[in-house]
């Protein structure tokens, strides 16, 4: 599920509190230009939210251009893959069982 724009006016200590009401933990991760996150899975449910910079992540047959506010969400054990932007890429990371 992917939500452009999802976060745009919220600071970093509120879209924390927010994602862990959902049941995640959120970690802030961040990549340089063209890191590349290889074609994988897991059974947890992901959950995304870019701060900075920006991120094509590839779920299934999608590619979602994700930048700052973005909230993508991507469901257990579908395959998915990333690479970071030419600005690098700030965000919130989070894994759960559902």
């Amino acid at each position: 599920m992917y939500k452009p724009q999802f976060y745009t006016t919220i600071d970093r200590e509120k879209i924390a509190k927010d994602i862990s009401k959902e049941g995640f933990d959120p970690l802030v991760i961040s990549n340089g230009q063209g890191f590349i996150y290889s074609l994988h899975q897991h059974p947890e449910t992901k959950l995304l939210v870019f701060l900075e910079g920006s991120m094509d992540v590839k779920v299934g047959d999608k590619t979602y251009l994700c930048k700052r506010g973005d909230k993508l969400i991507i469901p257990g054990n579908t395959s998915h893959q990333a690479i970071v932007g030419s600005n690098g890429c700030t965000f919130f990371w989070s894994e759960k069982v559902v």
